[in-house]
This record gives structure tokens, C-alpha cells and sequence, in this order.
């Protein structure tokens, strides 16, 4: 998921930009959607940055039933693809459901290298577009633990955007 829609800058460092409300609308519309979706989150790995955060507690307080294990990463705000993979790689395997919480181009490199032959061609296209802000990105598949995920080995259903 990249986050959602945040205030300009006005001299505060990038790191530190907070949503803007429809910032906060757009991830509370995600949590709606997976609640309703009676999506089971297990493992929320979310970038260090305000604006992250922010938007990993909009969604979070839309789906009264998660109780899975949240974690802040710096190399999501400041890594790319690879460095996101990386920490996914680290995830247990008794994880059935991971979400990353990120940023642009980032989120959108990662689902399009992640996105196999039998993924839905507009969502591929949309990826390698760039994700909007609080778009998610819907991904399956089935792997021997996280450690085994690689390029083109999930199936990319649909771009959710709010």
C-alpha cells in the first residue's frame, strides 16, 4: 500500500509531512475494504515516516478485528524494491497475510516485480504507472514462507484505489 494523500511540504523535512484529510480518508476507505473483505492481516510491516504511520493507523482503526504484529522500518522510507523484499524475507512464515505500508516508486517497483503471467493485465499496467497515493495493491500466491518470495511469483488481482 503507498500512503495516502499528504500536505505539501512547507519547509518541514520530507520525513516529517503529515497526512492531508483526504490523506486519512483514503487509508480509512483501505481498512473499510479489507474489513469488509474479512481480509486477516497478520504481519504490518510500515515505513518510519509520519505520513506512514498516519496512514497505517487510519486503516488499522477501520478494522476493529485486527490483532496481528506491526513493525517501523527506515529502509522502507529510504530503501527501494529490493531493500522492502528483504524485509519480507524476514517475516515468519506463520504469517499468511502481509501487508507493506510505503512510498512511491517503491510500492509499485515491488508489485510489478512481484506480479506473475496469470496476473489481471490492467492491474499490471497500473503498477508499472506508479500507484496513486492510498492505492494497495492486492497480491496471492502460494510460497514455502516469505523467504521464498521472488520476482513474478504472486498473482496480482487488483489495484484498490480509493
Amino acid at each position: 500500500m503507498r500512503h495516502g494523500k499528504a500536505e505539501s511540504g512547507s519547509g518541514r523535512p520530507d520525513h516529517e509531512r503529515a497526512l492531508a484529510d483526504r490523506g486519512l480518508t483514503q487509508a480509512q476507505l483501505v481498512g473499510e475494504y479489507l474489513d469488509a473483505q474479512n481480509v486477516q492481516l497478520s504481519r504490518v510491516l510500515v515505513s518510519d515516516a509520519v505520513r506512514t504511520i498516519q496512514t497505517w493507523e487510519a486503516t488499522a482503526a477501520a478494522m476493529p478485528g485486527f490483532d496481528g504484529e506491526v513493525s517501523f522500518h527506515e529502509e522502507i522510507y529510504s530503501g527501494g524494491a529490493a531493500d522492502v523484499l528483504a524485509l519480507v524475507h524476514g517475516v515468519e512464515a506463520d504469517h499468511p497475510v502481509v501487508m507493506v505500508v510505503g512510498h512511491e516508486p517503491t510500492i509499485s517497483t515491488l508489485t510489478s516485480l512481484l506480479a506473475a503471467d496469470d496476473s489481471e493485465a490492467g492491474a499490471v499496467a497500473q503498477a508499472r504507472i506508479g500507484m496513486p497515493t492510498g492505492a494497495m495493491a492486492v497480491l496471492s500466491g502460494s510460497l514455502e514462507g516469505w523467504r521464498s518470495l521472488e520476482e513474478a511469483s504472486l498473482t496480482l488481482h487488483t489495484i484498490v484505489r480509493p
